[in-house]
């Protein structure tokens, strides 16, 4: 599925909230070290057989609880904002600032 542009990516969201997992603060890195493992051994492997690293998608290495966090703030903000065809072109309709304020 495309991002949409009138909102932020889906790993700014679970950033914007406190992981419950390992307590990280909002705008930093879950403490996952197995997750973290598991990309680097994925990646050496690649890496062995001759084929580059894969990007890493942010969310692979946040915790489940916090990832879902991010994404019902998401859904919230999607079912809040206008019709697709109703919203201005390059508006962001995010509440991400309201929470980092309160």
């Amino acid at each position: 599925m495309p991002q949409d542009p009138a909102f932020p990516p889906l790993h700014e969201y679970a950033l914007a909230h406190r992981c419950p997992t390992c307590g990280a603060e909002p705008s930093t890195p879950c403490d996952a070290p197995r997750k973290k493992a598991k990309i680097d051994r994925h990646n050496d492997n690649r890496e062995q057989v001759g084929q580059p690293p894969l990007e890493t998608n942010p969310l692979h290495l946040m915790h489940i609880s916090r990832q879902d966090a991010g994404h019902r703030h998401y859904q919230r903000d999607l079912g809040k904002a206008p019709w697709p065809e109703d919203r201005e072109p390059g508006r962001r309709y995010d509440t991400l600032d309201k929470l980092s304020g309160s």
